[in-house]
């Protein structure tokens, strides 16, 4: 199984850009992929956002690649935050996380924020993730229709982000993965902007990840960007 990589991640309209990814291939083969967006309003969001990736990232490197060792990763990153509270000045810093694990067994990964993974292949594609917002919450709930929730002025309130005082929502998900797949990590930046139709019918013209994210940026260039901007784009082959 092959799989291939592309990135991009921008400030857009903002002078400081508080997203920040990566992407690695782990000593036991599998493809990694990992996208973190800081929160503005509370300060130090571009470290908050490094230090989850960076030290998400570091726990990894010896371990065996599983949904336990992933949520066991962002909760290292998280105490990583809260410690660098302490010692700053951005005591209120914080970030969404979200990754992925890709290898012939499957796709395994994990998620705090709004954020997303999303899956597409042949016959469709789909959210891997859920938001931890207060709009995703009320929609569940069934106190949103999908039109109300997508004016609802509330629905990108964040309801967990690794760096809280209090316990982050943590969750762990995973799917299979066949040869054709396309996996998508993207902050709001991109979802809010590119809705899934239309990611899904760009996939179909993209013939590499690189034509995929710069089929994204032509879309994000011809609209009215508000936020950083970053995804990640991995086809398997």
């Amino acid at each position: 199984m092959k799989i291939s990589v592309a990135s991009l991640t921008d400030a857009g309209p903002r002078s400081i850009n508080e997203d920040t990814l990566d992407y690695w291939v782990a000593n036991t083969g599998e493809t990694l992929a990992c996208i973190a967006d800081g929160l503005g309003g509370m300060g130090g969001g571009d470290v908050a956002s490094q230090l989850a990736v960076k030290n998400f990232k570091a726990f990894l490197s010896d371990k065996i690649i599983s949904e336990q060792s992933l949520v066991e990763a962002a909760k290292f990153a998280h105490k990583a935050i809260r410690s660098a509270q302490e010692t700053g000045t951005a005591n209120r810093m914080a970030t969404t996380l979200t990754a992925a694990a890709l290898s012939p067994a499957g796709i395994v990964g994990v998620h705090c924020g709004d954020s997303r993974a999303v899956i597409a292949r042949k016959n469709g594609i789909k959210r891997l993730t859920k938001d931890h917002s207060e709009g995703q919450r009320f929609f569940d709930a069934g106190k949103l229709s999908k039109k109300e929730l997508a004016s609802y002025p509330r629905k990108h309130i964040l309801e967990s982000a690794l760096g809280e005082q209090e316990e982050p929502q943590i969750v762990s998900y995973n799917f299979n993965l066949l040869p054709g797949d396309r996996i998508i990590l993207t902050t709001d930046g991109v979802h809010n902007i590119v809705l899934l139709r239309e990611m899904y019918r760009l996939i179909s013209i993209s013939s590499s990840p690189k034509d995929f994210v710069n089929n994204i940026l032509d879309i994000l260039k011809g609209r009215e960007v508000k936020d950083n901007y970053s995804l990640i784009s991995l086809f398997v082959d």
